[in-house]
C-alpha cells in the first residue's frame, strides 16, 4: 500500500513539473519581448532652436512587430550636449503594448543658434581709489536656447597695466556657458582714473558690446545717446554738446573676419579740442 502511495505522489510531482515546463515554454514562446524599431525619414533634421518636441518629431515613425504602427507613443526624451556649435543628439523612445521600449536618435542641426551673448549697460569706468568694484553689475548673458544666464558668468582676472599717470588698466575676462556646452569668453578691459580724467564729458552709449553676424552692416552712430561724465549719463538737449560733436573711429574693424573688434568714439569740445573717448567692442560671429 506505501510503495504504490510513494509511486501516486512521484506521478504527481512529476505531472505538476510537466505542467510547469510546459506553461513556462508556451508563456515564452508567446510573450513578446521584441521592442518597436523607430525610423526617421532624414538623417539630420534642420529646426529653429525654438522647436517644440512635436517638430523634433517630424517624420519619425515607430513600428512593433505585434502592434504595428506605434507611432503615437512616440517620445523625446532628451537631448544631447553639442558635438559642434548648433548641432546635438535628439533621443527617441517608443513603446508596445507588452511595455517594450524601443529607442533611436539623430542628428539635429538648429539653424538660427548663436553662441551665448554678453551685454554690457555702463562703461567699466571707475575713480582712481576705490575698492570693490563689481565688475559684472552691469554685465549680463543671454543664450537663445536658455534665456537670461546672467547668473552662470564667470570672471577672471589679467595683468594690471599702467597707461598714464591719470589711468590704469585692468584687464578681464569673463565666460558663460549655456545648457549645451556651448561657452562664451570675452576679455574686457576696467580703467581706474583719476577724478579729472573720470569726469572728463565723453560719449555715452547705450550698450558697450555689440555682435554682428560675419559680413552684415552695423550702424555704429546709433549707439551714441548723449554724454557720459563721472559715471552719470545725460543727453545732449542737457549739455552743449551735440551727436555732430563725436566721431566714430572704425579703422580697426574688418566685418569680413570673425573676431573681436574695438571702435573708438571720440567727443570732440567746440573749440576743436579733443575730450573724453569711449569704446564699443564689436564681435564678428562666424
Amino acid at each position: 500500500m506505501m510503495k504504490k502511495l510513494r509511486i501516486a505522489i512521484l506521478v504527481f510531482f512529476v505531472a505538476v513539473a510537466a505542467v510547469f515546463t510546459y506553461t513556462l515554454v508556451k508563456r515564452r514562446m508567446t510573450v513578446d519581448y521584441n521592442p518597436p524599431i523607430i525610423t526617421a525619414d532624414e538623417d539630420v533634421l534642420h529646426v529653429s532652436v525654438t522647436a517644440s518636441d512635436e517638430e523634433l518629431l517630424n517624420g519619425v515613425t515607430a513600428r512593433d512587430n505585434i502592434d504595428g504602427d506605434v507611432t503615437d507613443t512616440l517620445v523625446v526624451t532628451s537631448r544631447s550636449k553639442f558635438f559642434a556649435k548648433g548641432r546635438l543628439h535628439v533621443n527617441y523612445a517608443a513603446f508596445d503594448g507588452n511595455k517594450n521600449v524601443g529607442t533611436a536618435s539623430r542628428e539635429v542641426v538648429y539653424t538660427d543658434y548663436v553662441s551665448p551673448r554678453f551685454h554690457l549697460y555702463e562703461p567699466l569706468r571707475y575713480a582712481s581709489g576705490t575698492s570693490g568694484n563689481d565688475y559684472l553689475e552691469h554685465i549680463t548673458a543671454e543664450d537663445c536656447i536658455d534665456g537670461n544666464i546672467t547668473q552662470q558668468i564667470k570672471i577672471s582676472f589679467g595683468n594690471t597695466i599702467v597707461v598714464s599717470s591719470e589711468a590704469t588698466q585692468q584687464k578681464i575676462n569673463i565666460q558663460v556657458t549655456n545648457s549645451g556646452g556651448d561657452t562664451s569668453v570675452l576679455e574686457l578691459t576696467a580703467s581706474m582714473e583719476e577724478y579729472l580724467l573720470f569726469s572728463k564729458a565723453s560719449p555715452a552709449l547705450k550698450e558697450y558690446i555689440a555682435y554682428v553676424p560675419l559680413g552684415d552692416t552695423i550702424n555704429l552712430r546709433s549707439y551714441i545717446v548723449g554724454i557720459w561724465s563721472a559715471g552719470s549719463v545725460r543727453s545732449f538737449s542737457d549739455t552743449r554738446y551735440t551727436i555732430s560733436n563725436v566721431s566714430v573711429d572704425q579703422s580697426t574693424l574688418d566685418r569680413n573676419t570673425p573676431g573681436v573688434y574695438t571702435v573708438v568714439y571720440q567727443l570732440t569740445g567746440l573749440e576743436g579740442e579733443e575730450l573724453g573717448k569711449a569704446e564699443l567692442i564689436v564681435v564678428v560671429e562666424e
